[in-house]
Parts: C-alpha cells; sequence; structure tokens
C-alpha cells in the first residue's frame, strides 16, 4: 500500500522508513473503557453570547485615618496581602510622648478623685477638734474678761480704751472659735458631692484623652481590610501622608467579578443563581459563573442593563482587566439538545463531546467540537446541530478519546462491560441504568 492510498483512520497507528518512505505497521493501542450516557432534549432558553471584562470581586484604595510621616512601606505593586497584614507604618515618636503626658495626667487626677471619695482622714479631723478647743478655751476667757470690763466700766472703774479694747478681743476670740467650729464640722463631713463629682468629671475627660491618643497610635499602622493584591502603590518612605489620603490600591481577586451589558430585550430572563458559560480568550478556558447582581437600571444610551458574574478565582488564574465572553440566557425556554456536564471536555479552548457509534468491528468513540449554551440541572444546551437526541455521549472515559475513530468498550459505572447480543452489534446499546 502506498503512503497515499493509507486511510486516515489507520495514520496514528502508522510509521514511515526514514530510508525509503516504505509504511511500517505499529501496534494500535487496546480499546477504552467509557461509559456513556443518552444525549437528550431539554427545556433552557435561547441564549446570547456577550463580552465583558474580569474585575476584582472587591477592590479600594486603602486611606490613612491621620496624617504622619510615612516611616516603612513593605506592601509593593504585585504583593499578595493578607487580611490584617502590614501595608505601610507612619513615624509615632511625637504622638507616643502626647500619650505618655496624657496617662500621667490621668493618673494625677484619679488620685485626687481617689482622695476625695477617702473623705477625711482620722488624724486631720483630730488637729482641726484641737484647733477648735483652743478657740473655745481662748473664746470663754476674753468672754469672762468682757463681762468684768463691762461691770467696770458702767461703774466707771474702767476707762473707754479698755472697754473698746476688751470688746474687740473678745469678738476676735468669738470669730476664731465660729471658724475653727466650721473648718472642723467640714474636716468631719469630708468633700462636698459636688467637688468629687466635678474630680469625677476631670478623670473621665483625661481617659477619653487617653483612648483617644492610644486609638491614633493604632492608626499609624495601616494595615489590609482584606486579603488582596497589591495593585498600585500611592506613598513612598519619606512621603508625608494627609488624613483620608490612600496609600494602596487594593483587590481582592479570590473570585472575580465579570460584568457584561444586557440588552433590554434579554433582561427579563436573567435571574440571580443561573450558572453561565465564560469564556476568557486569554486562557482559552471555560468557566462556570453564577450571577451574583443584576442591576434594574439600564444605560439611557446604549438601552443596556449591567449584570455581574461571579467565577471562582481559587487557583488565581484569572486577574483583572482580561477580556471574556459570556453566554447568558436571552429568550424564552424552548426545546433543546443537551448532555449531561461530565459530557464537556475542553481542549485549547474549545469545547469537545465524544460520541459512540458502532463500527465494523465494534464500538468506536469519536471527539467533536461543540458549541454549548446554559446549564439547566447539570445538562448543558448544545447549540452547535451536531449533537443528536439518542446519541450516547461519552461521560467517563473521554479524555481517552481521539477526533478520528477510536475503539471502546461500553461499560457502567461500576466498569463491568455492557454485554452485547449477537443481533445488536452494529446497532447503538443504551442501558436505563445509564439513563439520568
Amino acid at each position: 500500500m502506498s503512503q497515499s492510498s493509507i486511510p486516515i483512520s489507520y495514520c496514528r497507528f502508522v510509521a514511515f522508513c526514514v530510508l525509503c518512505g516504505a509504511p511500517i505497521a505499529v501496534a494500535q493501542p487496546g480499546p477504552k473503557n467509557v461509559v456513556v450516557v443518552e444525549a437528550k432534549m431539554i427545556d433552557a432558553p435561547a441564549t446570547i453570547t456577550l463580552v465583558g471584562t474580569v474585575d476584582a470581586i472587591r477592590r479600594s484604595q486603602v486611606s490613612s485615618e491621620i496624617a504622619g510621616l510615612v516611616e516603612s512601606m513593605p506592601a509593593r505593586e504585585g504583593d499578595r496581602i493578607e487580611a490584617d497584614e502590614l501595608i505601610c507604618k507612619l513615624r509615632d515618636e511625637s504622638l507616643r510622648h502626647q500619650a505618655d503626658e496624657a496617662r500621667a495626667n490621668l493618673l494625677a487626677k484619679k488620685t485626687l478623685h481617689a482622695e476625695l471619695l477617702a473623705g477625711s482622714r482620722k488624724e486631720e479631723i483630730a488637729r482641726s477638734k484641737a484647733f477648735l478647743e483652743e478657740a473655745q478655751a481662748d473664746y470663754e476667757r476674753w468672754q469672762q474678761e468682757w463681762t468684768r470690763v463691762s461691770d467696770l466700766y458702767k461703774g466707771s472703774e474702767s476707762n473707754a480704751k479698755e472697754f473698746h479694747e476688751t470688746r474687740a478681743s473678745y469678738l476676735r476670740a468669738k470669730g476664731r472659735m465660729i471658724a475653727a467650729q466650721a473648718s472642723h464640722d467640714m474636716m468631719v463631713a469630708g468633700p462636698r458631692k459636688e467637688v468629687i463629682a466635678r474630680a469625677a468629671y476631670e478623670v473621665d475627660r483625661y481617659q477619653s484623652v487617653v483612648k483617644r491618643l492610644e486609638s491614633d497610635l493604632e492608626k499609624l499602622t495601616i494595615k489590609a481590610p482584606y486579603g488582596g493584591y497589591v495593585v498600585q502603590r500611592l506613598v513612598e518612605v519619606g512621603e508625608w501622608v494627609s488624613a483620608g489620603a490612600a496609600v494602596v490600591e487594593l483587590a481582592e481577586l479570590s473570585s472575580v467579578y465579570v460584568r457584561v451589558d444586557v440588552p433590554e430585550s434579554a433582561y427579563p430572563y436573567q435571574q440571580v443563581g443561573d450558572i453561565v458559560r465564560v469564556k476568557v480568550d486569554a486562557l482559552q478556558q471555560f468557566f462556570d459563573g453564577t450571577i451574583k447582581h443584576i442591576t434594574p437600571q439600564a444605560d439611557r444610551s446604549a438601552r443596556t442593563f449591567p449584570v455581574d458574574i461571579e467565577i471562582d478565582n481559587s487557583a488565581g488564574i484569572l486577574g483583572s482587566g482580561m477580556f471574556a465572553r459570556a453566554v447568558v440566557p436571552a429568550g424564552p425556554k424552548q426545546p433543546i439538545i443537551a448532555v449531561p456536564g461530565d459530557a464537556i471536555i475542553q481542549r485549547g479552548g474549545i469545547d469537545y463531546v465524544a460520541i459512540v457509534h458502532p463500527g465494523p468491528k465494534g464500538m468506536k468513540g469519536i471527539l467533536m467540537g461543540v458549541t454549548v449554551g446554559v446549564e439547566v440541572n447539570d445538562w448543558i444546551a448544545i447549540t452547535s446541530g451536531n449533537v443528536h437526541p439518542g446519541m450516547k455521549v461519552v461521560t467517563r472515559g473521554t479524555e481517552r478519546i481521539m477526533p478520528f475513530p477510536t475503539d471502546v468498550i461500553l461499560v457502567d459505572r461500576n466498569g463491568t462491560p455492557i454485554m452485547t447480543k449477537p443481533n445488536e452489534k452494529h446497532t447503538e446499546h443504551t442501558s436505563k441504568s445509564h439513563a439520568p
């Protein structure tokens, strides 16, 4: 057989002599075990393919709450930052001194308040009592002297000078006794409630000052509010940062959104929670996304509604700004051919389904490209028109099938071969146990 006459279905298993070009037979690999399910008609909505852009599920400019000089800036563009990890540190020397001074003042106010609450000491009360008793004795002495001098003055036995001097001394002694009595009463009663309350207010005020300064000290250390990537570094070491100024832009990419603009004709068919397929051209891969947000306000010029599709990005292969295409519902439900989700495989950014059909010497499997639509209950609509109801599609073992006829053996999910009756040798074999 000449090289040109070799059937294309056998080319994979034929080698050629490097000297004369004659074909050399090579042993073919054995049949592949596969599990199959019949394609069927389902009710699925019409679809439309829309272009969109991959974006972070959360993005923010992390700002400084207070002003300060940048002392250190460990976060750099492209770094992965975990929640509460240090982003930026501002100089804290001046603020620490203020906080120390406020703590000292607070301690003094607390001490004074405690002293007032404790009341007068017994030693102080004893001293004030002694002063009172001394004042009382002095008063009693001058009271007697005043009585004596008054009697003498009435009898013209004392002069006016002695009378007035004695009277003045008596009044001074009486005043000292009244003052000593009041002082002793105050000492026994202790501080007034108003004085204690004012001291308590001062304690509260300085506690607030200390808390504010300590809070400001904590704010000098700027940490990540959530895990994400630093996409922009906005300050450098040595720069002055104003209160409210941003230091980095942070983007969370554990999940991503693909935003597409849905035409108003398709808007009524969007439902939060629907599963849609998204292709990222740069990666040549398909992803299953979930409609997360539907904005009910249309762009007035384009008459389109923004729809956010969430995609898990735990593998970290999707970057913000990537171009994407999403297949979203665009019309009422209608019958369409579908295959199980397990029947779809991707190679080079193209969806494939493996079809099994009878051949001259047994069952054959062949891989063919398809275009997919929406997913309904783990079944995926096929819109390319090359899959028909009743066709056997491979749900397990698809990766072993080639784009040309490949020998296969039908097995159940336990790996047990499905026996074929002699009169069914060249017909498609099905098993009800394999139907979904």
